[in-house]
């Protein structure tokens, strides 16, 4: 009895190992430079406070939205014009500038460099495939006693034109 067991649950392998699932192609990985190509519009700002444990956060968009029209920024190739004409809270310094990326094949940041101001840094907040939204992270840091440490964060979304 017990080795006709062992036959059955050893049928029942080879059958179920046999069947393999056919593997579908998805194709060339989406161009980061191409998803970053575009004009984008600002619809979403959050202050977060990365003291907290539970990381609060306040919505901040009326800031941003202050002007008649809302914060735009438009990359090429290498360069970046941005409208944030009337804002309060203005992140972007000159209203041109250079840009690139941390790493081309797999970004975290985004390195700009304005016309006429000091370079600053942004984090991406997830991929940025042409089909994605942008989403962009300011770090607000203080250094006390030469301990550099993390205390806000202005996470702002935009999306194409």
């Amino acid at each position: 009895m017990k080795n006709k067991i062992i036959m059955g649950v050893a049928m029942i392998l080879v059958v179920f190992a046999s069947c393999k699932k056919d593997l579908k192609e998805i194709g060339a990985p989406a161009s980061k430079m191409e998803g970053m190509k575009a004009s984008w519009v600002l619809t979403k700002a959050v202050q977060v406070d990365e003291l907290s444990l539970t990381k609060e956060s306040a919505n901040v968009f009326r800031y941003f939205s202050g002007s008649a029209t809302l914060p735009n920024i438009v990359f090429s190739d290498s360069t970046y014009s941005v409208d944030t004409v009337g804002l309060k809270l203005n992140f972007f310094g000159s209203s041109t500038g250079k840009w690139s990326f941390d790493n081309v094949s797999f970004p975290s940041k985004v390195n700009f460099r304005p016309d006429g101001s000091e370079p600053f840094t942004l984090k991406l907040g997830g991929p940025i495939r042409p089909q994605d939204n942008l989403r962009l992270s300011k770090e607000i840091k203080v250094n006390c006693k030469g301990d550099e440490s993390l205390v806000m964060s202005y996470v702002m979304e935009f999306i194409r034109k």
